[in-house]
């Protein structure tokens, strides 16, 4: 095989791990990267058989350079050539000063995974090469990361529910560049790309000095790897601890006995610290490595009582270790659901109210007004869950009146004789708990 070419048998390689996802949403920028995902894409799609997924195109247009629009044309010309349908998504609204890279990299995943959904799409499929892995393993390295952060970018992440797959991290980038010029297929130089203001372009021209000393992309890619193999493995051993020591509540809350969890390793403690976090939290941003570092050693004295990380609260009772959803300063949050419809709220808990609903219901966090009517109703009946929890449940709300908390069966009679329905069957409240506790325990 010639430099830079991609033979049938390549491009099974690369592109057919991934064919049980049967709508391909490609990202494509009109840069050399995501120019050669595309045409790679359609050539492995129309050998593949019957069975090949459907692909589309979708292109972000930030708006932070006068060419962005012309760009945006240039890949919706590309993608019409090859038949596929394409769409433009508009990255509105103030640009921050500073951190844009990072700011835009959001914006353009929130837009795609936004994008995906309401077209069909169950993926999104990125052009994320060898070079980009060595690059952010080396920009890792400098903030100090663990073993997953070396690990860099996996073959599949998820964004805002949506799979996100890189079937290129094995390419160099320049065999994508000499095969898109062997076949005569243009792409636009994005300028930002040599402007050394951003990390990630200074971090690649230092890299062509590394690998004047033999510190190769494609070493440094294969240790990146390997840290992933190493993640996996530990990852599992944190689950595995979770599902024998570990109660997760269909209230939202999570205990663990103390003495199991200082009996772990470090490295596995903090993982299944991090885990909980996550799902307790409904998948708030991670903190990082080393304030997770810096709570796991608290929690492993004994002279504690409360502490706060990743939108959770973690108590202690007894010998067991309770980690609640914090409200914060701000509250979680409202949203309105008009009669038959559903959401999710807090990313944590999937709400519906029926369609017999006299009226549309607001729902939003307990809280101590709330938690009052609740324990008005319930007069003398213990509800056995922890206040700190109760508070942040899902209530449904007509106004000021509560009328129901499913998750701690109440419902207000009075709605339900409005609606000529059954109490409990006009709102629904489920928590959503992820892979890491796939049963939440009743309360």
């Amino acid at each position: 095989m010639r430099d830079g070419d991609f033979t049938q048998e390549a491009l099974e390689r690369l592109f057919a791990p991934f064919r049980h996802y049967r709508h391909w949403g490609l990202a494509v920028s009109g840069g050399a990267d995501s120019m050669a995902l595309l045409h790679l894409a359609v050539r492995w799609q129309r050998s593949a058989g019957s069975d090949a997924p459907r692909l589309g195109v979708l292109t972000v247009d930030h708006g932070l350079r006068p060419e962005s629009g012309a760009e945006a044309a240039f890949v919706a010309d590309a993608a019409a050539a090859l038949g596929l349908e394409h769409a433009v998504l508009v990255w509105e609204g103030a640009k921050p000063e500073s951190g844009l890279q990072a700011a835009a990299r959001e914006a353009r995943y929130d837009l795609m995974s936004t994008a995906a959904r309401s077209k069909g799409m169950d993926c999104l499929v990125s052009a994320h090469h060898l070079d980009d892995q060595a690059e952010t393993l080396l920009m890792r390295l400098k903030r100090g990361s663990g073993v997953d952060g070396l690990g860099a970018m996996a073959a599949v992440s998820v964004w805002a529910g949506v799979p996100v797959i890189r079937p290129l991290l094995d390419i160099p980038s320049l065999q994508l560049r000499r095969w898109l010029q062997r076949e005569g297929v243009a792409w636009i130089e994005d300028p930002s790309n040599a402007d050394e203001r951003f990390e990630r372009v200074r971090v690649r021209r230092a890299l062509a000095t590394l690998e004047s000393l033999g510190y190769s992309a494609g070493q440094l890619a294969a240790t990146a790897r390997r840290m992933r193999r190493a993640g996996a493995a530990l990852e599992h051993g944190a689950r595995s601890f979770l599902t024998d020591h570990a109660q997760m509540h269909e209230v939202g809350y999570c205990e663990i006995g103390l003495e199991a969890f200082r009996a772990l390793p470090e490295e596995l403690s903090i993982r299944a610290l991090r885990m909980t976090l996550e799902a307790v939290s409904g998948g708030a941003r991670a903190s990082s490595l080393s304030r997770l570092e810096r709570l796991d050693a608290r929690l492993r004295g004994e002279n504690w009582r409360a502490h706060t990380l990743s939108g959770c609260r973690i108590m202690r009772r007894g010998g067991v270790m309770l980690i609640v959803r914090e409200a914060g300063r701000r509250g979680l949050g409202e949203l309105r659901l008009a009669p038959g419809g559903s959401a999710v709220w807090d990313r944590r808990i999937a709400v519906s109210a029926a369609a017999a609903l006299p009226q549309a219901v607001t729902v939003r966090a307990l809280g101590p007004k709330g938690m009052s009517a609740v324990r008005a109703r319930a007069k003398n009946t213990p509800l056995h869950v922890p206040a700190a929890a109760a508070h942040t449940v899902a209530s449904f709300w007509c106004g000021d009146e509560l009328v129901s908390v499913p998750q701690l069966g109440f419902h207000a009679p009075a709605l339900a004789g409005r609606a000529g329905a059954a109490e409990g069957a006009l709102c629904r409240a489920q928590l959503l708990c992820g892979d890491t506790f796939p049963h939440a325990l009743p309360r």
